[in-house]
């Protein structure tokens, strides 16, 4: 099968994780991503056609956006590809004009937040994207989302049952590649992580009401909380300053993502609101427990008592009693190591979850 993967926003690393297995399937896969990501062409398997379309800076981007010429350069890409089918990944703005041209493929549309409510950017909080995306959504022959709870999210927008379809987001292996592998001897054991792009619903503040009770109980237990945002404002300045917690507010390199897993015994999602998350999948890759709350699709990912625990959202005092509970079990821990890297090379694995996604191109390959 001819398979053409869109992904016009931000680093394609979703795109790749499929592409790659896809063409360990030996099908035949073509990719078109923006030509800002064109560093990341390493990511993808050799065998995979990789084509540019001239989105780079944000300036060139707001330029390209209303130069008919761009819209025309994508359809003539996706045209002279000619795919048995679309998987729209993302950067879907830029697709919406060039639908017309392109309703004779059957097209498959990823959607990563269909809730829109917890969207950092200033353009993902702009009319323009809403209807973007429900008008991709609409013309979509099949929504993938990543659970149970995101279905019933589209179900209460309109979309019809019959047209979403539901598959697991498995791990990011591409960090285990890129990691830099410096040793993580010199840094502290029993660590807790929190990672990822600084935001209110992300549940900063609930984690530092909980830290002083961990620490209360558990002194050896160390905190990082690493992202590119100020993670300062949603601390009292003595949780800031403590000595057994560091903070990293900066972009974090993918080659560093990994020492920051490695080191981590324990990774932390307390966010308030939420669809999913990459940080999980993330931490599962380097066989790292999470302690995530009941938002979202989030505890959908998490085998309670298995892999992680699930607690309630804004409930420090939970928090901070789950935290407890792996550090003061050596079995707990290893036992969900062990669950982990089962479920990490069985359901979450990529291979697997492609076959999902085969049989949803077949499906509306047939409907089509």
């Amino acid at each position: 099968m001819k398979i053409l993967l869109l992904h016009l926003v931000g680093i394609p690393h979703y795109a790749a994780e499929i592409a790659n297995s896809l063409a360990r399937m030996d099908h035949d896969v073509h990719i078109l991503v923006a030509e800002r990501n064109l560093e990341h062409k390493s990511i993808f398997h050799d065998d995979i056609e990789v084509s540019t379309v001239g989105l780079t800076s944000n300036i060139k981007i707001l330029l390209r956006t209303v130069n008919p010429l761009t819209y025309y350069r994508i359809y003539r890409t996706i045209a002279t590809i000619d795919p048995d089918v679309i998987h729209i990944t993302q950067g879907f703005v830029w697709i919406n004009p060039v639908l017309p041209f392109i309703s004779k493929y059957p097209i498959v549309l990823t959607d990563h937040e269909p809730e829109e409510t917890n969207d950092v950017t200033f353009y993902g909080r702009t009319r323009i994207y809403s209807w973007s995306k429900s008008h991709m959504r609409r013309n979509a022959d099949r929504v993938v989302v990543h659970g149970e709870y995101l279905r019933d999210v589209l179900l209460s927008l309109g979309l019809p049952d019959e047209k979403i379809e539901v598959i697991k987001h498995g791990v990011y292996r591409h960090y285990t590649k890129l990691d830099a592998g410096e040793s993580t001897e010199s840094l502290p054991d029993n660590n807790v992580l929190f990672f990822g792009l600084i935001a209110d619903y992300k549940g900063i503040d609930v984690l530092g009401d909980a830290i002083p009770e961990v620490h209360s109980q558990l002194p050896n237990v160390t905190f990082k909380l690493a992202g590119n945002g100020d993670i300062t404002q949603y601390l009292d300045e003595s949780v800031a300053n403590a000595d057994y917690v560091t903070i990293q507010e900066e972009y974090i390199p993918e080659t560093d993502v990994g020492q920051l897993f490695r080191n981590a015994s324990l990774v932390v999602l307390p966010y308030k609101s939420g669809s999913q998350s990459g940080v999980l999948t993330i931490a599962y890759q380097f066989g790292t427990p999470a302690v995530v709350t009941d938002v979202g699709s989030l505890p959908e990912a998490v085998d309670n008592g298995q892999t992680g625990f699930i607690v309630p959202p804004n409930d420090p005092d939970a928090l901070a009693q789950a935290i407890c509970d792996i550090f003061e079990s050596e079995s707990i821990q290893s036992d969900m190591v062990e669950n982990i890297d089962e479920k990490v090379e069985t359901e979450l694995s990529w291979d697997v979850i492609c076959e999902d996604l085969v049989e949803i191109y077949n499906r509306v390959q047939k409907t089509n």
